[in-house]
């Protein structure tokens, strides 16, 4: 408790005052004694109501007898009846509170001894209802002439309202202190005319400034805004202290420690009594808390926006008093109504669920509201303007108001038509599942994937195995005994704990009645029930191995045989090497005898003509047959001897050819256009001679006797070169015989004086194709073509 103690000490030189108030007048003075008297006891009531409307009243205390006088008011403010009690100085110390008692005597001390006017207050208890009441006690010392006190007199005053005003500003002061220390907030003001500003300690704080630094100023201020807010906030003060309107601004500062912050000033005007502004008066708080929770609000609805986007849900609320249905706008649409298109009440929900979920579904809703129980139901709507069929899911939260009362329900709808389709795709695949799992041919078990343990095995299983379900549910291979090698059994475990597939593993197992099994084993996570589990099958490979076994030695065998074979052939090619050369010299001689006998006999002027014309034919039939049956045989060895090409020219290759066919068939034309001596070709040289003779001789067979056979070579581009063979036809010729004369063993109906072996084109048609290149038959009016793509090299003129 705070006592105010005012002390004065009265010059030494000051006159001592008469104790009495009045001094009766003398008899031989001439004055009216009555008048005097009346004057007294006016001026006494106007002082004793001056000190009654002031709550005040007097003391005087004589200092040689101690003796002490109070006016009838002191006695009141002591809560005391006038003249109960004896007056003196201990009187003075007893009636006030104790809690101040040593206080007051201790001041009352200090003024007698050092003879000075004396100031305290001090609380008093009144004796009737116990009520404490503030009291001012001043006094004042007397002297005589010579200086020696006499007394002091003094005034009571009730200060009780008045103490009562400052404890309520201390507390108002307290409290306000508090406020803005747990807030975080400082009180501001700013002088317009002068310019000034005044800042609480924890305005600097807040600014994020070291207190009392630097002068408070609005340059000051706005130096501790970040760049981003500085014009914006400056410009709203300055609007505001204009147009004196009210300052309400949000704005950033930065700390010397780089941190942000946010805060939040306000300030009203504070006008003179003309009217004008000359002040503001206002508070600053930190709102970065505030700040930080509003950005994740905003952060948590763009994400509340973006879940319901991506789930198709909405948001509802059922307001049961009064009956009323909020929907966002996504829910009018997932029950494919317009927006607002229907009372918003409870029966708006039903408006186009499905007829035969309808009952279920409300009875459900209306059973979870009398319970005050979560919603959670699961129905179709169908769509009134196009009749689809969607499911939705109905989740609702109950919500009670202060009196702890079921207000409202609060919750979602979700279209979940794609899940129902993915939960019946589900079932359906979990039904083939189980029919694969029960009627597969191999054994198939489901395991934990943890444990070990079997929870469920196939027919299949059970029959490779010879247990029984009841033997094997529940335990492991390795309580079984199933295990040839325990390592194996470890390290499948090893395997499955890494979460990694096995794939057509070779294990050994035993049977129940321990024989021993070959199988191939693999594993495969998947989730059953919403749970996963291990997979594993099994295939019974121990016929198969035997079967192995016996085809590995057949391939042995087959690999001698093959051996043997290989050397038959290349006896035959000998063989036919040899034929061919023993063949071709006596054919050739009986030919160029054949010739002389024409000549000898004025070409062909001769008897036995027909039996020439056979002996000739038979000759050339020979000559074919050996040829093709000589190249087919060496089709085989080309096709392993592609790599042993070399370069060739074209020009000498036709050349040769052309000579060589002249010289067997001396009575056809051939007419040869020189290619360009530059033209070279990779390639078997044999192959593409063979290939060339043949275009001729088939140009031969498919040709008038008199006709004239042609053969030219055309530089297609500068990587390609085109050889046309062309004839006149004998006869006329499809588009579908062109074709089937690259076929094999394929002879035309009409050749001229010769028969074939139909292999000629088709060896021709295979040479081409190894050597890259293709071959094409062309009819055009009564000729045919045969023309021969190849790759070339074309070599400098001067090379």
């Amino acid at each position: 408790m705070r006592l105010v103690v005012s002390l004065s000490v009265d010059p030494p030189t000051a006159k001592p005052l008469n104790g009495n108030l009045a001094k009766p007048a003398e008899a031989n003075t001439g004055f009216d004694s009555a008048s005097i008297r009346r004057e007294l006891l006016e001026h006494k009531e106007r002082i004793s109501f001056a000190l009654e409307t002031a709550r005040s009243g007097i003391w005087e205390w004589e200092a040689e007898t101690d003796r002490l006088m109070w006016s009838k008011e002191v006695w009141a403010l002591y809560g005391l009846t006038p003249g109960s009690r004896e007056l003196s100085n201990e009187l003075c110390v007893i009636t006030v509170h104790e809690e101040d008692r040593d206080f007051v005597r201790a001041v009352i001390t200090d003024a007698l001894h050092q003879g000075r006017a004396a100031s305290v207050e001090y609380r008093v208890i009144y004796p009737a209802d116990g009520s404490v009441h503030w009291l001012l006690s001043q006094g004042s010392p007397k002297y005589d002439a010579d200086g020696k006190l006499i007394k002091y007199i003094g005034l009571i005053t009730d200060i009780t309202e008045r103490k009562l005003a400052e404890t309520t500003l201390l507390e108002n002061k307290a409290r306000l202190d508090q406020a803005l220390e747990a807030a975080g907030a400082g009180i501001w003001e700013w002088d317009l005319i002068k310019g000034d500003n005044v800042w609480s300690d924890e305005v600097w704080k807040l600014y994020g400034l070291e207190p009392h630094a630097h002068s408070p100023s609005f340059a000051l201020w706005a130096e501790t805004i970040v760049p981003e807010d500085h014009e914006a906030t400056c410009q709203a003060v300055r609007k505001a202290a204009t147009e004196g309107g009210d300052i309400s601004i949000n704005y950033r500062v930065r700390y010397s420690d780089g941190s942000i912050h946010w805060l939040l000033s306000r300030g009203k005007p504070v006008k003179n009594k003309s009217g004008a502004i000359e002040r503001y008066l206002g508070t600053i708080i930190d709102i970065t808390r505030q700040k930080t929770l509003e950005e994740k609000l905003v952060k948590n609805e763009a994400r509340m926006a973006l879940a319901l986007e991506a789930t198709k849900a909405g948001v509802w609320e059922w307001n049961l008093k009064n009956d009323e249905v909020y929907w966002s706008d996504r829910i009018w649409r997932l029950y494919g109504l317009t927006p607002d298109s229907k009372p918003h009440n409870h029966k708006l929900c039903e408006s186009t669920v499905h007829p035969d979920d309808r009952e279920q579904t409300f009875g459900i809703v209306m059973e979870a509201a009398n319970r005050e129980i979560n919603i959670d139901i699961e129905f179709r709507v169908c769509h009134p303007e196009d009749g689809s069929l969607h499911w939705l899911a109905c989740r609702g939260k109950p919500q009670l108001n202060e009196a702890g009362e079921l207000d409202r329900y609060i919750g979602t709808v979700m279209d979940i038509t794609e899940r129902k389709r993915l939960d019946d795709e589900l079932r359906e695949n979990e039904r083939k599942f189980r029919s694969i799992f029960d009627n597969a041919p191999i054994a198939i078990s489901i395991k934990e994937i943890e444990t070990g343990s079997i929870i469920d095995v196939n027919d299949s299983w059970l029959e490779l195995l010879g247990y029984s379900l009841e033997e094997v549910t529940g335990k492991t291979g390795l309580e079984l005994g199933m295990h040839y090698n325990e390592s194996d059994y470890e390290e499948l475990l090893s395997t499955v704990a890494k979460r990694e597939r096995i794939c057509n593993k070779p294990l050994l197992l035993y049977d129940k009645s321990g024989d021993i099994i070959d199988v191939l084993f693999s594993t495969e996570f998947i989730e059953l029930d919403g749970a996963a589990v291990l997979l594993v099958m099994m295939v019974d490979i121990t016929l198969e191995k035997m079967q192995q076994q016996n085809i590995s030695r057949l391939e042995q065998s087959i690999a001698d045989r093959n051996i043997q074979l290989q050397k038959e052939v290349e006896r035959l090619h000998r063989f036919l090497s040899m034929i061919s050369h023993e063949y071709r010299t006596p054919l050739a001689i009986m030919r160029t005898n054949l010739d002389l006998i024409k000549i000898k006999h004025k070409m062909g002027n001769y008897t036995n003509k027909q039996e020439f014309s056979k002996i000739e034919r038979s000759i050339s039939r020979l000559v074919e047959v050996l040829e093709v049956s000589i190249q087919e045989s060496r089709m085989a060895d080309r096709h392993k001897s592609l790599t042993n090409r070399h370069k060739l020219p074209l020009s000498k290759i036709i050349k040769s050819q052309v000579d060589t066919f002249s010289g067997i068939w001396k009575e056809r034309k051939v007419v040869f256009e020189n290619c360009p001596e530059n033209i070279n070709i990779y390639g078997e040289e044999s192959g593409i001679k063979f290939a060339i003779f043949n275009l001729l001789d088939n140009a031969r067979k498919y040709s008038p006797e008199e006709s004239t056979v042609t053969i030219k070579c055309i530089s297609k581009d500068e990587n390609s070169v085109k050889i046309v063979v062309g004839n006149k036809l004998l006869y006329d010729l499809s588009e579908e015989e062109l074709e089937m004369f690259f076929e094999k063993y394929h002879r035309g109906n009409h050749t001229s004086n010769t028969a074939g072996a139909g292999l000629g084109l088709w060896l021709v048609k295979n040479i081409v194709t190894q050597h890259d290149g293709s071959i094409t038959l062309a009819k055009t009016g009564k000729r045919v073509e045969a023309a021969i793509i190849l790759p070339v090299i074309i070599d400098n003129p001067q090379d």
